[in-house]
């Protein structure tokens, strides 16, 4: 891959095997019109180093399904493609096809036109490519892969769960059906690890479902992946200890102490409660849900755990929505921190659980939250400083320190 704007990214071998980088704006322009007479152009935004959004030009529908379902603030401009061309800081001009073609190929009829879709467009980020049959609007195939192939670990361990986990509810059709479908293909191809899978109309509605729809599919799963029930002990104990020790120390140096020893003193009175465990989604938001004419889907797995408790997922709902409002900027946080917990505590006690597990366990779901992607992958990641105002509210509500 060719490239007169520094070192491309390695997601663009999903598009193109080999290419050339253009990144003037008249290049990029001129290629995306060349694209219209069926020349392969990609265009890269916001960069060919870190490109989040990218379409084939030579497939206008394509451009307008991405431009509608993943930036719908930009639904009124009159075309995508254009809108698309003008945008991009990088063009990439494909010599030979990328893997999402090759993979789809093999799976729906004629020359697949692809459009790309990344959160970060970083190197551990998982890229999604839509992949269109010749004159239709919608997607019919979709490729999963790493942007770099070195952590291509993270979509095979992902597979791999939701398969267990999926067997675990099989007897559940309803709720069975609330996963994404099995996969067309998972495969090993020249360093990737790829998943090929059915294009989901659901998907278009992801962060569509309401509170109410998300606590009631979480207590179905919680119920139909519970393996057994077991006393909380002190494994349990040392655990989240280290957790919030581990969090505060980083985040909130000089405070870990006392947070410590607060959370050490709610679980003195719970050892030996009665606590599920269960698969745990791990990643549980509302982000993460889509509702749509009476059906329900949860998406993104990577975070799943077979055996662990229901307070994950309780409060993962919960602190997403805390740590959106930090990077919104809004203000301590404090009585939308207290209301969470009133929610989680409500949760626990229609379940006849102990109610003192929320406050408990607040601290060491938000330091493992806060900081998981630096322990499992070794890079920061930028929700990291939104979580530390979330913690600083929780430092409050534990220990009364400002």
């Amino acid at each position: 891959m060719s490239s007169a704007g520094g070192t491309p990214a390695a997601t663009l071998r999903l598009l193109a095997e080999r290419g050339r980088i253009v990144t003037s704006r008249v290049r990029i322009v001129a290629a995306a019109a060349r694209a219209r007479r069926g020349n392969s152009v990609y265009t890269l935004w916001p960069d060919a180093r870190q490109p989040m959004i990218s379409a084939d030009m030579g497939y206008p529908p394509a451009a307008e399904w991405l431009r509608r379902t993943m930036v719908p603030t930009l639904r009124r401009l009159p075309d995508a493609a254009a809108w698309m061309s003008l945008r991009a800081r990088a063009a990439l001009i494909e010599e030979t096809e990328g893997l999402a073609a090759r993979i789809g190929a093999s799976l729906m009829p004629g020359r697949p036109r692809v459009a790309m879709y990344s959160p970060s467009g970083q190197a551990v980020s998982k890229a999604v490519c839509f992949l269109f049959s010749e004159g239709e609007r919608e997607p019919q195939v979709v490729v999963k892969a790493i942007a770099e192939p070195r952590f291509a670990w993270r979509l095979r361990d992902e597979a791999a769960l939701l398969e267990t986990i999926r067997s675990r509810i099989a007897d559940d059709e309803q709720l069975a059906a609330t996963l994404p479908s099995p996969p067309l293909l998972t495969r090993e191809l020249e360093g990737d690890f790829v998943v090929a899978e059915q294009f989901d109309p659901l998907a278009v509605a992801t962060g569509s479902g309401t509170r109410d729809q998300a606590s009631e599919w979480l207590r179905g799963f919680q119920a139909a992946s519970s393996s057994h029930d077991r006393p909380w002990g002190d494994d349990d104990e040392r655990e989240t200890l280290d957790e919030v020790r581990d969090a505060w120390r980083l985040a909130r140096t000089g405070t870990e102490d006392l947070v410590v020893a607060r959370v050490r003193e709610l679980f003195a009175p719970l050892r030996g409660s009665t606590v599920p465990r269960c698969a745990v989604h791990g990643d549980f938001w509302r982000g993460n849900v889509a509702a749509l004419a009476g059906s329900v889907r949860v998406f993104d797995w990577e975070w799943a755990e077979l055996n662990g408790t229901p307070l994950v997922d309780l409060w993962t709902y919960e602190l997403a929505e805390l740590r959106l409002l930090a990077r919104q900027g809004a203000g301590p946080l404090d009585d939308q921190l207290a209301a969470a917990l009133a929610r989680v505590r409500s949760e626990l006690a229609s379940r006849r659980l102990d109610e003192r597990l929320a406050l408990a366990t607040l601290a060491p779901t938000l330091g493992a939250l806060s900081f998981r992607v630096r322990t499992r992958l070794g890079m920061p990641d930028e929700m990291e400083r939104h979580s530390i105002t979330v913690m600083a509210a929780a430092e409050r509500l534990l220990v009364g320190r400002t």
